[in-house]
């Protein structure tokens, strides 16, 4: 959406991220869909959630060399009374959708790819753990904020990484095409724990836990289930789980030291990356900037005019 000055703008939108000042205002980034962005300024002793969806209503109003909107209503979409239930899961829905993929034909990718497992171990552990949580592996977000934050982000993530990491296989010799499929799938499975999904924050697990233990807690749980306890398949997909964040300081306990775990950690890497920051060039104009990438050190990434 651009900017107008003195333009009235009234619209819901989901907060991202906010930065308090000095000033009588502060600046909040407002997402008004799964690709596009504005920022808004509310007064200095406005309380605002990230992750919260707002009812917003303002001006456009001339700030340094940029245009941002500065509010007259600023009111959480829960707190709106003269909305029905069903009128504000249609406006969430909306906001949090995700128009990027063909959702039918990801799911029957992903599913073509576990019928290919041909380990016994890999492909029984795959299948029960997706036939459990099929149906809020399809509709969560990946993260909160920063990539692929929007309805059926996981399922999306999950599919760029699959698609990365195969690609690996027809270039480098060892790699086992099993371990890869079942690793993909499964790395980020219990983000369905981590993440309140359609309130677009942390659960007290992913604040206490997160998804790479709770991952490889499953995985676990399913192998014993399944009476595979004790199997080194387990113990490799475990280690997949818990290596691809590579840094504890980033949730992994372990770096990689198999071939399909580093495998796994470049693709969830390059996609986790590279796809926030095609979204941005979207926003952007050629022959400008984009706004911060928060993934990439919150560097602005310039729109050139050879850029497709």
């Amino acid at each position: 959406m651009i900017i107008h000055e003195k333009e009235q703008y009234d619209f819901y939108g989901l907060v991202l991220d906010f930065t308090m000042a000095t000033h009588d205002t502060y600046p909040v980034i407002i997402s008004l869909n799964s690709m596009d962005r504005v920022v808004v300024r509310v007064p200095l002793d406005t309380i605002v959630e990230k992750g919260k969806i707002y009812h917003i209503v303002g001006t456009g109003e001339q700030y340094k060399t940029k245009i941002h909107i500065y509010t007259k209503e600023f009111k959480l979409l829960n707190d709106i009374d003269n909305l029905t239930q069903e009128e504000k899961d249609e406006i969430t829905n909306k906001i949090l959708g995700n128009t990027l993929i063909d959702t039918k034909a990801v799911i029957n990718y992903l599913d073509e790819k576990v019928s290919s497992i041909e380990n016994k171990v890999l492909k029984d552990i795959t299948e029960n753990i997706l036939l459990r949580y099929k149906t809020k592996f399809i509709e969560y977000p990946a993260a909160t904020k920063f990539h692929h934050a929007y309805k059926s982000g996981l399922l999306y993530h999950t599919y760029n990484c699959l698609r990365l990491a195969l690609s690996y296989t027809k270039i480098y010799s060892n790699i086992n095409t099993d371990l890869i499929i079942s690793g993909v799938i499964l790395h980020d499975i219990m983000k369905i724990k981590e993440i309140k999904a359609f309130e677009n924050e942390y659960s007290i697990e992913g604040k206490l836990i997160g998804h790479v233990s709770l991952s490889s807690q499953e995985i676990e749980k399913t192998a014993y289930m399944l009476g595979y306890d004790g199997q080194e398949e387990v113990l490799l997909l475990k280690h997949i789980v818990l290596s691809h964040h590579e840094n504890p300081e980033y949730g992994s306990p372990k770096r990689p030291q198999i071939l399909e775990a580093l495998i796994i950690h470049l693709a969830d890497m390059a996609d986790a990356k590279i796809q926030p920051t095609i979204e941005a060039l979207e926003r952007a104009k050629i022959g400008e900037l984009t706004e911060p990438i928060y993934v990439n050190e919150r560097d602005k990434f310039y729109k050139h005019k050879l850029t497709k």
